[in-house]
């Protein structure tokens, strides 16, 4: 039996096989199950004053921005994915301590919002007069195609070396 397992975790026969189909798995399983917020129907608003903010850039690349309203208890995060659309100085430059701000989440969200252990994505972020992220590009950012292809294409590269490996090695086992 173990003859038959062996070849599947030995990184120099079918290792990478059993990574890619797994990994492939993985994410077309949490692609598919997650929820997803796919127009402005699943989005509700909410309007507080603007506790704080925090803008970190982080190094490599890492940034994390985060939002607090006074009438709230959770954090409310612009996900990686969405800040090249969001317009970082000119919030810094308009918006203070204070004032008065909305911003779109999930409907789904919408219960954490008291509790102060939960991040909640932030899919628009506006005063009366400005807007500085908006629904329309974070809705296309989020429902974006490529992460329902990218676990298939994980399972075919794990599912095509697989069949190289095995023309090349002609079904031997060690």
């Amino acid at each position: 039996m173990w003859n038959y397992i062996e070849p599947w975790i030995d990184r120099r026969q079918y290792a990478l096989v059993t990574f890619s189909v797994l990994v492939g798995s993985w994410l077309l399983y949490s692609s598919i199950t997650s929820r997803k917020v796919s127009s402005l129907a699943d989005l509700t608003t909410v309007e507080g004053q603007l506790s704080r903010y925090s803008f970190i850039d982080g190094k490599k690349g890492t940034k994390r921005y985060y939002i607090w309203l006074t009438q709230y208890n959770a954090s409310f995060q612009i996900p990686a994915d969405f800040i090249s659309y969001f317009d970082k100085d000119h919030f810094k430059e308009a918006v203070g301590p204070g004032q008065t701000i909305s911003i779109s989440i999930s409907k789904d969200d919408i219960n954490k919002t008291r509790h102060s252990n939960y991040r909640i994505r932030i899919y628009s972020l506006q005063t009366e007069s400005q807007s500085f992220l908006l629904s329309s590009f974070t809705l296309k950012k989020e429902n974006n195609i490529i992460q329902y292809m990218i676990g298939p294409l994980f399972i075919m590269a794990g599912i095509g070396y697989y069949l190289y490996r095995h023309k090349k090695m002609g079904n031997v086992y060690r």
